[in-house]
């Protein structure tokens, strides 16, 4: 069933007369039920007073001491251990790219998980190629915050609030378990990545032996990277906002680059010993899903501003699609190839973990079965895959502020009467975890019924089975924006 947003609709008013019974008028009610004989109280007062949702949430909620990033007294965090049990894989959500509280919060438990749990690999929502880089300069030991925008989006690697997590890496790596970082984007995410892929690119097929073999990898190569090197430069310039932009490329450049990805992937595929005798199998597994992710990004690029591009009604969810589509495969390869046996955390947004599917073209409701015109979301695939080995922890807010400090900001206002986080807000507690996992297919539950909450940003959607989209909630009573980092006070 559709879950559907209706945030138009009016709130059911009720007078104070009606909805508020004082004191006297109770023990008025009783002393005349006792001497008569009757009730103690009538339904309708009973029905006020029971609230069997409110009262489940008081006894269930687990209360989170602090969101401190440097705070390693884990004992509030310890019911995590039990609910997430086997769990392979973590998915950390946010509401938005600028909710610095949840920064602060998934940093502390990143560093909860790989401690305490063993979970070693942290998979961002930036560059599949990208990342590596972030991860050879912390291995190195180089500047975290040069290291971080290397490869992460600078949403992350610019923000004071993980900043403490890139410096946790890189002392990580020292260890017996490092904090591997990874890239499961199948865009560019950093500056200079895209001219470090064409290096490599045309290094690595350069180094194969048979000279024929050779010869037609670096042509298919080359065709393929000068076929997204329109695109790139593009991107680039009106990025950078700088007044002269080169021309727009057209669908003759993305032909060129589809057709020699393709051809340089059934290289990969038809000559894997070839391959594997430069760096090895995980590298050319590697390079293939490179290739695709090359030719998906370059297509998106083409949608959004190709010359000769004629968008229809569908073509930002054609692009979503595409993307996380791509990304589910990124991930799905990381996690049983990449890393084989290993717990890894994912970080990204709300919108990409989330299982239940995102609906075009306003983005503002959800679906839990796939209806026209949406978009799939990762957490869809990853779920299908994983099943109870994902476990999905979205993260939410009552109220306050969202974006990045020294740009605008935005307000995020109270959540609606009755929805979840209004309800949480009800328990007084700054931050908050509710595992939702527990309660599926209970029948009769109170959660299990047509309830509001803020899925996956602070819109506040209706939702048929609050337990779909995620296991577990983080509640925040008032997110705090993001900051910039400073860099005075830190050189390595």
């Amino acid at each position: 069933m559709a879950a559907r947003r209706n945030s138009a609709r009016p709130a059911v008013q009720v007078s104070d007369t009606a909805c508020l019974v004082s004191r006297r008028t109770l023990l008025a009610t009783a002393l005349t039920s006792a001497i008569l004989g009757l009730p103690a109280l009538t339904p309708l007062v009973a029905a006020q007073a029971s609230d069997p949702l409110q009262d489940w949430l008081r006894a269930n909620t687990s209360p989170i001491r602090t969101v401190d990033p440097f705070d390693e007294d884990f004992s509030d965090l310890e019911p995590l251990v039990a609910l997430i049990g086997d769990a392979q894989v973590v998915q950390l959500g946010e509401p938005s790219h600028g909710a610095g509280t949840a920064f602060m919060a998934k940093t502390r438990l990143v560093k909860f998980l790989h401690q305490r749990m063993g979970f070693d690999i942290l998979a961002w929502e930036s560059g599949f190629y990208d990342v590596e880089r972030t991860q050879a300069g912390l291995r190195a030991g180089g500047d975290v915050i040069t290291s971080a925008q290397r490869g992460v989006f600078s949403i992350w690697s610019a923000s004071e609030e993980c900043r403490p997590l890139f410096e946790y890496a890189k002392q990580s790596q020292a260890s017996t378990h490092p904090l591997v970082m990874v890239g499961f984007d199948m865009q560019f995410t950093s500056a200079g990545a895209f001219a470090d892929f064409s290096i490599e690119l045309r290094s690595y097929t350069g180094a194969l032996r048979d000279s024929a073999l050779r010869n037609e990898a670096t042509q298919a190569a080359g065709k393929a990277l000068d076929g997204f090197s329109g695109f790139d430069a593009y991107l680039a310039a009106v990025s950078s906002g700088a007044g002269n932009t080169p021309s727009r490329p057209g669908l003759a450049a993305l032909e060129q680059l589809h057709e020699a990805a393709d051809q340089l992937t059934v290289l990969f595929n038809e000559h894997r010993q070839a391959f594997d005798e430069i760096s090895g199998e995980r590298r050319r597994e590697f390079m293939t899903h490179a290739m695709a992710n090359l030719a998906g990004y370059g297509t998106n690029l083409y949608e959004r501003f190709g010359a000769d591009f004629q968008a229809g009604p569908d073509a930002v969810v054609i692009g979503e699609n595409r993307r996380d589509a791509l990304n589910a495969r990124n991930l799905r390869w990381l996690i049983s190839k990449g890393y084989p046996g290993q717990k890894v955390i994912i970080w990204a947004h709300n919108a990409h973990v989330m299982n239940a599917y995102y609906e075009a073209p306003n983005f503002k409701t959800v679906s839990l079965d796939p209806v026209p015109n949406s978009m799939k979301t990762s957490g869809v695939f990853l779920a299908e895959w994983l099943g109870e080995s994902l476990y999905t922890i979205g993260f939410t807010a009552y109220e306050g502020e969202d974006g990045i400090i020294g740009n605008p900001v935005s307000a995020i206002a109270p959540a609606r009467e009755g929805s979840l986080e209004e309800r949480l807000n009800r328990l007084g507690l700054n931050y908050a975890y509710l595992d939702l996992r527990s309660v599926r297919g209970q029948a009769g539950h109170p959660l299990l019924q047509l309830q509001t909450m803020r899925v996956p940003k602070y819109d506040d959607v209706d939702i048929a089975d609050p337990t779909r989209p995620f296991d577990a909630v983080f509640y925040i009573a008032r997110m705090e924006p993001a900051s910039l980092v400073q860099r005075l006070d830190h050189q390595d």
